[in-house]
């Protein structure tokens, strides 16, 4: 019997480590191990109660065989009642009956007056504090039984208090990640990324995290998604902001002329070479080297440029002396190096040593809500330059730039307002402003991929532009497309959207 009851108690305790492994949210993890917990040892309610040390409330965070409403008045103070006992003195208290217990206030109500049951409560303790306690109900027993629930109700409450540790610890870096996000948008401005779709907040996390690092970046994206502004980013926040950031485009630039760019050279290393020069890696010593089309390097300066990230030393050409420089290197490319490497295009190594942290910018089609943020911003960028204020798009000419794929991203956006700024006389940019090719496209040109992706597109967009249209308002966008409110929110939950976005966009 004694073997029987280990093995039930090591099942328990297993499937108890299964549930709180589980990446669920803890208050549903912690109700499944109360439901576990009361199948296993035949227990009638359990309850797990946590403390507020802000308020020195316990209030319950998970309950078993108890209604929603018994739950809500579950609330203690330290030292009131059993919980309340339990929770202030760390130690653990068993009740063989509560109707003779003057201690047990039965403030939730979910036992009956007559009910004689026994009460087993034990403290939940992290780092030596108690954080909440754990308790059951069951049958009335006899004082050997309720010791080894007591036993087991320990090891459980050691269980749940990692759980909670966990869970805490989690929490905390996302705060971290919210204040490491705010400084650094704070610190980019005015030349920040415009948007609030979760595509473009996913990359600022990103860049929030490994900007303080000397972690190598490698910025993946079509041309024109903002990879620039995202090594600007990187620089601004780290600590060699106050350092240069030098930029080198390795497609501009002829494969004979790379290496005495990226390196330097001495006098007459070559013809033309009147005189020692320093190249981009010394001009960036202390600061941020941003090599953009990285994917466009022979292989014979790939070899070069990967010694430099290895040893930190390079030669200018021509020269002998070994130089060293103290250098970030933040890499970009819209090209597919994997497949390069593949094709023996790109060296395997130098591509391990440029991906310690990957960071792929989202094409703006992925980002549809971020278009019309975007106008605003250029028109407001362009209508200062020129001098012309109070600038707005026309429904027509809106319906248009919602409806292009923007295969050209945001730099293709920019050009299309900057165009559109100069060439309005009245202040309204209308359909015969934008490009001749955009006038004609119809709506059903943006439509690629399968029919399920591209029922998505048209229907993520009618919602952004009722939202925006009604101002944030979710009763009148929904009435406006014909849905009701409950439909309209599923669907918001559904795109990521927040009403408090669209606020203050203009009509």
């Amino acid at each position: 019997m004694q073997v029987r009851n280990e093995v039930k108690e090591l099942r328990l305790l297993f499937e108890v480590l299964q549930i709180l492994d589980s990446a669920s949210d803890l208050s549903d993890n912690l109700e499944t191990v109360l439901e576990v917990m009361a199948e296993h040892t035949g227990m009638m309610r359990g309850v797990i109660t946590l403390l507020d040390e802000r308020h020195g409330e316990i209030a319950i965070e998970a309950a078993y065989g108890m209604s929603p409403e018994a739950q809500s008045r579950g609330r203690y103070k330290l030292g009131e009642g059993i919980t309340g006992k339990v929770v202030e003195s760390g130690k653990p208290l068993v009740i063989p009956n509560v109707l003779v217990e003057p201690l047990f206030l039965n403030r939730t109500g979910s036992r009956g007056r007559k009910e004689a049951v026994s009460f087993v409560c034990v403290p939940i303790k992290m780092e030596g504090r108690v954080i909440g306690a754990l308790s059951a109900d069951r049958l009335f027993a006899e004082s050997e039984a309720l010791e080894e629930d007591m036993r087991l109700l320990t090891v459980l409450a050691s269980l749940v208090a990692k759980a909670v540790r966990n869970r805490q610890e989690h929490h905390r870096m996302l705060e971290e990640n919210r204040r490491l996000l705010d400084v650094l948008l704070e610190q980019t401005r005015p030349g920040m990324f415009v948007g609030t779709s979760p595509g473009l907040r996913a990359v600022l996390t990103q860049l929030a995290q490994v900007a303080p690092t000397s972690a190598t970046v490698l910025l993946l994206g079509e041309s024109g998604t903002g990879k620039e502004l995202a090594a600007n980013t990187i620089h601004a926040g780290s600590p060699r902001a106050g350092h240069p950031f030098v930029k080198v485009n390795c497609a501009a630039l002829p494969e004979g002329l790379i290496e005495s760019e990226l390196f330097g050279h001495e006098k007459g290393a070559f013809t033309g070479a009147a005189g020692p020069r320093k190249g981009r890696f010394e001009a960036a010593d202390g600061g941020t080297l941003f090599l953009d089309e990285i994917g466009e390097l022979s292989l014979s300066t790939q070899v070069k440029l990967l010694r430099v990230l290895q040893e930190h030393e390079f030669e200018r050409l021509g020269g002998l002396e070994t130089r060293k420089g103290d250098v970030r290197v933040v890499a970009a490319t819209s090209r597919n190096l994997e497949q390069m490497v593949r094709d023996g295009l790109f060296r395997q190594d130098l591509f391990y040593r440029l991906n310690v942290f990957p960071v792929s910018m989202p094409p703006l089609r992925e980002r549809p809500e971020d278009v019309h943020p975007l106008i605003e911003h250029f028109l407001e960028k362009y209508g200062h330059t020129i001098g012309k204020r109070g600038l707005r798009v026309t429904p027509e000419a809106e319906a248009l730039l919602l409806a292009h794929p923007w295969p050209g991203n945001i730099r293709e956006l920019e050009n299309v307002i900057e165009r559109a700024v100069i060439l309005t006389t009245d202040g309204l940019i209308r359909p015969s402003l934008l490009p001749p090719s955009m006038q004609a496209s119809c709506p059903l040109s943006s439509l690629h991929g399968t029919l399920p992706e591209a029922l998505e597109r048209v229907e993520r967009q009618l919602i952004t532009q009722a939202l925006r249209e009604c101002r944030g308002n979710m009763g009148k966008a929904a009435q406006a497309l014909g849905i009701s409110e409950r439909v309209m929110g599923l669907r918001m939950r559904k795109f990521a959207l927040d009403y408090k976005t669209f606020r203050r966009w203009r009509s």
